[in-house]
C-alpha cells in the first residue's frame, strides 16, 4: 500500500514538475563549473557551508512566523 502511495505520488509530482519550465540560470550554472580556481575561491569563502546557514535561519523565521500567525488565529496571543 504504501509502496503504491509512494508511485503515485512520484508520478504526480513527475507530472507537475513537467510542466514547469526551466531554470533561466541554468547555464550560467554549467558555465561556472569550468572555472580552475572556484576551489580555491571555495576554500577560503565556504559558499556551501554559508548557504546551510542561511537557510537554516530562514527555515527557523519562517517557523516563528507560521507559529505567530498560528497562535494569532486560535487567540493564544494578541
Amino acid at each position: 500500500m504504501i509502496a503504491f502511495m509512494k508511485e503515485m505520488l512520484d508520478k504526480f509530482l513527475a507530472a507537475i514538475i513537467s510542466v514547469l519550465p526551466l531554470s533561466p540560470f541554468a547555464d550560467a550554472i554549467d558555465s561556472l563549473e569550468q572555472l580552475p580556481y572556484l576551489g580555491y575561491i571555495n576554500y577560503f569563502i565556504p559558499v556551501g557551508t554559508c548557504i546551510k546557514i542561511g537557510e537554516a535561519w530562514l527555515a527557523a523565521i519562517a517557523l516563528f512566523y507560521l507559529y505567530s500567525v498560528l497562535a494569532r488565529w486560535i487567540k493564544l496571543i494578541e
